[in-house]
């Protein structure tokens, strides 16, 4: 046991001669380590912050949720209304048809807000939806956050004024609102001031997980019978597909990626290692004779090597952490979710396919000295 401290000892110290004789050497490894590393992270970063926006969206909306907008006719051409063609939907889900105005209403603040037009088939699903609808004083709603709830609101529609209600926006309408203020206002109310332009739209969410997809599929069946050209059918049951591919972009990624990190990392640290050995190949010859055994030797080739690469990753962790914003938020991402403190995906946890990758690559990286090693001592020398 002793013996095994004290060639440990040894051949510590002789790595670390090693290293102050050729810095350059030892420097040139742990920056292209790092460089390698640090890419293969944020990459990596980069895929795990698209799956958990796409998540993100699918929580927020709801998975069993869709909206469906449609264009008018350009040719003129009479269709049936949305609220008519799906009226059966009502029966397993909540089913609110409404309409999008062109026009924009104005605020006593100043502010433009979207107008939405919902008729008397709409009643039912606002009536689940708004808790309290049936008693509020005006038909005529705006559904906003920053604004007191129950506040009476001055809304001006071209040239028309009314009054209508503040009212906290309701979770399952943020397909709808996609979070920003909109106007409710009847239908009854825009027939008086006759104003015209409108997109014709539906919110759905259905009560029986699992089957919008096929509710989708007749959906579009019908709208293309009915002679719906232009039409846009949202769902966050088409992101969970999207979630998926990802996912299987991102295996797809890591083996990619991985493989040529690996790769690089077994020719540069081959390299310099083959080079090392054949450098320093009288001194371990005279180790040998010395009596330390092959083993011992290559013990001292693979810690050095995987000791570097572990410094590498470590300081390539250190580096994506600090430039993790910068490139995410440049690249797109919201700046709430590139935030580490919501989500990190340089924790070491999620790192075992890139410490794999260099602990294989390291140990391949010296096998060619391994090899050499296992010669005896007359043919290395000669």
């Amino acid at each position: 046991m002793r013996s095994l401290i004290l060639i440990a000892v040894y051949l510590s110290k002789d790595i670390s001669k090693r290293w102050l004789e050729t810095p350059g050497a030892v420097l040139a490894r742990v920056l292209i380590a790092v460089s390698l590393c640090l890419l293969f992270l944020l990459m990596q970063a980069g895929f795990i912050l698209g799956e958990k926006a796409i998540q993100k969206k699918i929580e927020s909306f709801g998975i069993n949720s869709m909206i469906l907008r449609t264009s008018p006719s350009g040719n003129g051409t009479l269709r049936p209304e949305l609220s008519a063609l799906f009226e059966p939907l009502a029966e397993d889900g909540l089913f609110f048809p409404f309409s999008f105005l062109f026009s924009l209403a104005e605020l006593s603040s100043g502010e433009k807000v979207r107008v939405v037009v919902y008729g008397e088939d709409a009643l039912p699903a606002l009536s689940e939806i708004i808790v309290g609808f049936d008693r509020l004083p005006t038909d005529a709603f705006l559904l906003a956050h920053g604004y007191p709830e129950s506040l009476i609101e001055r809304v001006q529609l071209r040239d028309h004024f009314f009054d209508s209600v503040v009212v906290y926006p309701p979770p399952v309408l943020r397909f709808v609102t996609l979070s920003k203020p909109v106007l409710f206002i009847p239908a009854s109310k825009i027939d008086a001031i006759g104003l015209k332009g409108m997109q014709e739209s539906l919110f759905y969410v259905s009560d029986e997980p699992g089957k919008l997809d096929q509710v989708i599929e007749s959906m579009e069946a019908v709208l293309e019978e009915e002679g719906f050209q232009r039409y846009n059918l949202t769902s966050p049951v088409q992101w969970v597909g999207e979630l998926k591919e990802l996912k299987q972009t991102r295996i797809k990624a890591q083996a990619l990626g991985g493989a040529f990190v690996g790769l690089l990392v077994i020719l540069i640290f081959g390299s310099i290692a083959v080079f090392e050995y054949r450098q320093n190949i009288f001194a371990t010859a005279l180790f040998k004779s010395f009596g330390l055994s092959s083993l011992h030797l290559a013990i001292r080739y693979l810690v050095e090597s995987l000791v570097l690469l572990g410094v590498a990753f470590y300081c390539a962790v250190l580096l994506a952490e600090f430039t993790h914003e910068f490139v995410f938020v440049l690249a797109g991402f919201d700046s709430g979710l590139v935030a580490l403190d919501q989500v990190n995906p340089y924790q070491l946890s999620d790192q075992s396919v890139l410490l794999a990758i260099l602990g294989v690559a390291g140990f391949v990286s010296v096998l060619p000295v391994f090899l050499g090693l296992c010669k005896p001592v007359g043919k290395s020398l000669g």
